[in-house]
């Protein structure tokens, strides 16, 4: 319903019926909400314009750069360019945790061990790497709360972590696997339930080739969230890390 009533709206602002078709397909792409909903702004008046030409790369993908332009996989060269914007996405959540070649003692980085998918215990602790915690870091809530208050309140709680850890002259933490396998069980229940799964989207790393498809976001809020830190906590630190 949502898309029918946004489609509605939209293709009768696209003047070329091709154009309307490309950017409002019959159709939906994916669950309303499954990526983030974009605002505009003359979005689609500058596509009426008529030196805009659009080409659907899903229809004809990229297959390679000449001298003056891009060629598609149908054979066409379109071009010349003055400048080519690659607007690809990022590699949200481990791209720039696995880029650094963080190593634990056995030689093996957060890239690696994480080939296969990520368990992250709390969204901050991963088995193996001892004394690395991420704030904002995959399966945590990251990008299903809002930013700053999320990023606050888990420096907080780990703040609240490290006084306990030096209270007490222990100089050594990380997760266990099983903490670690657990917490993933408990994001991909559900997920399980939600329409993520349906988006080629960064929420589950699927827009980077070769990244497993997985949900890296926490999904349950904030305020469960911090219940499980809080569990933790009451545990004496114990429930789902090692600490020495």
């Amino acid at each position: 319903m949502v898309y029918e009533f946004w489609k509605s709206k939209i293709k009768p602002q696209i003047l070329d019926p091709v154009k309307a078709d490309l950017l409002v397909p019959d159709v939906a792409p994916h669950p309303f909400g499954a990526k983030r909903p974009a605002l505009h702004q003359n979005y689609y008046e500058v596509m009426n314009q008529e030196n805009v030409e659009l080409v659907s790369i899903q229809e004809s993908p990229i297959t390679g750069f000449t001298a003056t332009g891009i060629r598609t996989s149908d054979g066409i060269e379109h071009g010349e360019f003055d400048i080519i914007v690659l607007a690809t996405g990022f590699n949200n959540n481990t791209g720039a945790l696995t880029s650094m070649e963080v190593r634990n003692s056995a030689g093996v980085t957060l890239g690696e061990k994480w080939r296969q998918g990520v368990d992250a215990y709390l969204g901050a602790f991963t088995a193996g790497f001892p004394n690395a915690m991420f704030v904002y870091g995959p399966q945590s809530p990251a990008a299903f709360a809002n930013g700053s208050t999320n990023a606050e309140l888990q420096g907080e709680v780990m703040v609240e972590f490290l006084e306990f850890l030096r209270s007490e002259g222990l100089t050594r933490f990380e997760s266990t696997p099983e903490a670690d396998q657990t917490w993933t069980d408990h994001i991909n229940g559900t997920d399980d339930m939600a329409l993520f799964k349906h988006a080629k989207s960064w929420y589950n790393g699927s827009n980077i080739p070769g990244k497993k498809p997985q949900m890296l976001q926490y999904l349950n809020g904030l305020p469960m969230y911090l219940d499980f830190w809080h569990k933790e906590k009451a545990a004496g630190y114990t429930d789902g890390l090692r600490v020495s």
